[in-house]
């Protein structure tokens, strides 16, 4: 990890946060998809009632493409999900997704901003053409060398740390959740209480001068058996 030097009071007050959040718009979200809008639209408005200030990605993703209504945006900003913005449907090229997400974020982040990347799905990769789970390795590992991203993988309907470990995400920052109404609130509700205290813990970090990236990200997020 790649130290930051250390800061003043009045630079760690104005840090910001940047989440960038690739959601699984496939065709099986369809059973949740009513929970999946409220939860999210939960997670918004938990992260727009934080003191610090949050810079959101959200990339919704299927084998029909990447589509990208936000990329660093004020979370302030963010509008709702709804039925005609979130309309699951089709298969679920992961690998590619991912790579591309990550890859136009990373373009935009200073060394010097903490940077969290959430993926959530509720199924196995089965539509990529262009990357494996090799080229998102690589690209994690990469990016985690700066010392100021961390990588959270949210899976359902599989052995999420068999499958994230192959991509390159570390145990304390895996979860598996249950894709059912109650399950997918929940994995919602926990990862708005993770997320506020990862930005907190990152604005003492600052302070410290150590890296602004977490390994056991998650600590409230539930929706199955950690």
């Amino acid at each position: 990890m790649i130290p930051h030097k250390r800061r003043n009071m009045t630079t760690q007050n104005k840090l910001t946060t940047v989440v960038s959040f690739l959601l699984d718009e496939s065709g099986s979200m369809e059973s949740i998809k009513e929970a999946t809008i409220a939860g999210f639209n939960k997670y918004v408005k938990s992260l727009q009632k934080q003191k610090g200030k949050f810079l959101l990605t959200l990339t919704k993703f299927d084998s029909r493409g990447t589509r990208t209504p936000y990329i660093m945006t004020d979370v302030k900003k963010v509008e709702p999900l709804d039925d005609k913005t979130y309309q699951p449907g089709m298969s679920t090229p992961l690998y590619d997704s991912s790579v591309e997400m990550i890859e136009r974020v990373a373009n935009e982040i200073r060394d010097d901003q903490p940077s969290l990347v959430v993926i959530m799905t509720d199924g196995l990769e089965n539509a990529s053409t262009k990357h494996d789970a090799k080229c998102l390795t690589d690209l994690i590992k990469k990016l985690e060398q700066k010392g100021n991203w961390t990588f959270v993988f949210l899976g359902a309907n599989q052995d999420s740390w068999a499958v994230a470990s192959k991509m390159g995400f570390s145990f304390g920052n895996t979860l598996n959740w249950k894709a059912t109404e109650v399950g997918t609130q929940n994995v919602f509700r926990g990862l708005a209480q993770d997320t506020a205290c990862y930005a907190m813990s990152m604005t003492e970090n600052v302070e410290k001068g150590v890296a602004l990236n977490t390994s056991n990200f998650v600590k409230n997020t539930t929706g199955g058996e950690k």
